[in-house]
């Protein structure tokens, strides 16, 4: 039988959206400076995985839809709300 291969989801943005996501993260800090930075590191993360077997799966995160799924969540927009979002979004369109 073959092996499943374990599925990641890793949020992602667009260079047009960075910087307002950096500025509405109450952990910008965690998030590189720029969105170079960002994209190499995102990048070689995935690629690692994809090494490792993984199937990865980006989720792109849109300022004012996190936003609004954070609010309807009573979440803080960091770190937290990034993962429990792309894990809610895994396999389908991201929707508000």
């Amino acid at each position: 039988m073959p092996e499943t291969k374990r599925k990641i989801a890793l949020p992602w943005y667009s260079r047009e959206d960075y910087p307002d996501i950096r500025r509405m993260m109450t952990d910008r800090h965690n998030l590189a400076p720029t969105y170079e930075q960002w994209l190499a590191a995102a990048e070689n993360n995935e690629s690692v995985g994809k090494q490792a077997g993984l199937d990865i799966e980006r989720i792109p995160i849109e300022p004012s839809t996190f936003a609004r799924w954070c609010a309807a969540g009573g979440l803080e927009p960091d770190s937290t709300a990034r993962m429990r979002y792309v894990a809610e979004m895994q396999g389908k369109t991201a929707k508000p």
